[in-house]
């Protein structure tokens, strides 16, 4: 029996003997324990945060929509929501763990040319040996030297800026391309890349040049590239706040088709001039006639690369859809969608090229002929599924702009360089705003009137595309101006200009509700009577069964010749439209297009008698 007894006391006593040799060690591998403990904790807490917000954010929605309050938009009563939790956590901190900031020195006085991406911390306590701790650098986070301790939910509530380039953005880019009203934006096509091309970069060179010259005249400190860099960025204009309030009043349809194309398609402008300014570098002081073509020719490289990579990727996706029977498994058939079209992101930055780019055209490309293709279920599932995580993405990323202005460590306010962006901005805008549109009306009909202008110019919103680009690199103080001025502009056009726009469209007497329509309906009547035509109810879409040339929109050479070769080709080979490919080509073609008919096809254009 006392036997029994002393074996457990004597292993006790030996377990304290062992710990007590190595007290230190275990000292800090509790430590180490309790605080990946903590940080779990701490990570839920953020997460339960924000998907609380965003759950308030949804009944805000409604109630807006449902009691029609236009005061102020969604997107502002967002951005107000991030405000007041960041302003909770920054200031008061929830009573949480607070963090440890250490000085650390490279060993052997070790020159560091370049930012590390890991992080080896070794830690000798007392008694003890050696203990290694693995640290993983974040780029973008740069902690306030002044700052040594700080709550740790307040670390935890910023995210990394590449979770916005690969997570949150994609989506919402997608689908404005997949959702893209396509009658009334290839209507107005040729205005829509005029203002999205000369017009983005005016507005990034006319905003440069300007916040140039003010911040030379004050000796702010701030490079020609730099400024051109933030050119680039803030003239990223965002749809979400403006569109939402056209849906819901019903405006004229060509005003809602320039801005939305404008918004729709001028981020990808934007984020290719900004990666050009970025990487453009010269050897000589000034720059000369050779680096002006290379940096033309890089733009142009950029972003008709990726343009062609997201419409090709489309396209394939659509192809696959037409020559398989998945269309049988809509699960499977919305799977495949999906994760395609964000492989044609990925792909196009593993190439070197622009994402956003390869998405948008990828959208494009998906709802002119994969969306023929699936089935009803899917149709309706992409659909749906696009417009609500694009609504999620957008809030969120609102709340977060709201959040940031009191939780990160990289941003630099300057209220003087705030209110010259401000003056820059209204003013390149409206460089191309007035002499782009006096251009184009010299031969478009209709013209766009003087109301339409000033409505482009008070359009001008910016959102989550500005915000990202300018958070993805804040290593310098100038850079973290750059950050929170952009953050600054974001929250003031958003609750100004978003706030005041059923103001302004009734201020300006733009057409919306029964009278939008009935104008639309006489504009199309006199086009078509202009054209002798007999005029019909169109569809959203072309139907894919429609005669090459019979759109009453083609009446430019570039369209006609488009309209005829998509006709005639690409939906014959990528949807089930007809004629099919072996009644559109010639015949000794015919080996070749029996293989890229589908049966759905020859049943539809050789039916049983």
């Amino acid at each position: 029996m006392k036997l029994v007894w002393f074996l457990p006391v004597a292993l006790l006593i030996v377990t304290q003997v062992a710990l007590g040799s190595n007290n230190g060690n275990n000292g800090l591998d509790m430590a180490a324990q309790r605080r990946a403990a903590n940080i779990h904790r701490m990570d839920t807490i953020i997460l339960l945060t924000y998907v609380s917000v965003m759950v308030v954010i949804v009944v805000t929605a409604w109630a807006f929509k449902h009691y029609r309050l236009r005061f102020i938009h969604e997107s502002g009563v967002t951005l107000f929501y991030g405000l007041l939790i960041g302003f909770v956590i920054r200031y008061f901190g929830l009573g949480l763990l607070q963090s440890q900031t250490f000085d650390v020195e490279t060993k052997n006085k070790t020159i560091v040319k370049e930012p590390p991406d890991y992080l080896m911390l070794e830690v000798k306590p007392e008694g003890g040996s050696s203990v290694s701790f693995h640290y993983e650098l974040i780029e973008g986070f740069f902690a306030d030297k002044r700052k040594k301790i700080e709550q740790q939910i307040e670390q935890k509530s910023v995210f990394s800026p590449e979770v916005f380039f690969n997570m949150l953005i994609p989506p919402i880019i997608f689908n404005a391309g997949y959702s893209l009203k396509k009658r009334h934006f290839f209507r107005n096509i040729g205005s829509i890349l005029a203002i999205v091309f000369i017009g983005t970069t005016i507005s990034c060179f006319g905003t440069g040049c300007l916040m140039f010259v003010f911040t030379s005249i004050f000796q702010m400190g701030y490079t020609f590239k730099e400024l051109l860099f933030f050119g680039a960025l803030i003239s990223a204009t965002d749809p979400v706040t403006i569109i939402s309030v056209f849906n819901d009043m019903n405006v004229e349809a060509d005003l809602f088709a320039l801005i939305f194309g404008e918004s729709a398609l001028n981020d990808a402008v934007a984020i290719v001039l900004s990666e050009v300014i970025e990487n453009f570098s010269t050897s000589s002081e000034a720059i000369t006639l050779h680096d002006f073509g290379s940096a033309i020719a890089g733009f142009a490289g950029v972003f008709f690369g990726s343009l062609m990579l997201g419409f090709g990727i489309g396209c394939m996706n659509a192809f696959l859809t037409k020559m398989t029977l998945i269309s049988e498994h809509p699960l499977l058939e919305s799977s495949l969608f999906v994760l395609i079209s964000y492989i044609s992101f990925l792909v196009a930055e593993v190439c070197g090229l622009t994402g956003i780019v390869s998405v948008l055209f990828c959208g494009i490309a998906q709802a002119h002929y994969t969306y023929n293709n699936l089935s009803d279920e899917s149709q309706s599932n992409t659909k749906h599924f696009f417009h609500m995580i694009s609504f999620i993405m957008e809030s969120f990323i609102f709340c977060y702009i709201g959040v940031s202005v009191f939780v990160t460590n990289n941003q630099r306010w300057s209220f003087s360089f705030l209110l010259f962006s401000l003056i820059s901005i209204t003013a390149s805008r409206a460089l191309f705003v007035y002499p782009l549109s006096w251009l184009l009306n010299i031969r478009r009909r209709p013209k766009i009137p003087k109301r339409y202008q000033h409505m482009i110019l008070f359009a001008g919103l910016r959102g989550a595309m500005a915000f990202a680009l300018a958070g993805r690199n804040t290593s310098t103080e100038n850079r973290q101006t750059i950050f929170a001025t952009t953050t600054a502009v974001v929250i003031v056009t958003v609750l100004v200009n978003g706030g005041l726009t059923s103001w302004m469209i009734e201020y300006l007497q733009i057409k919306h509700g029964k009278d939008a329509i009935e104008e639309g309906q006489r504009l199309e009547n006199s086009m078509s009577c202009s054209r002798g035509e007999q005029h019909s109810d169109l569809e959203e879409t072309i139907p894919v069964t429609m005669a090459p040339g019979l759109n009453p929109w083609d009446k430019a050479f570039l369209p006609r010749k488009w309209y005829h070769f998509d006709a005639s080709f690409m939906k014959p080979l990528l949807t089930h439209a007809t004629p099919s490919l072996e009644q559109t080509l010639p015949p000794f073609c015919l080996p070749i297009t029996s293989l890229l008919t589908s049966s759905r096809q020859r049943a539809v254009s050789n039916p049983p008698n």
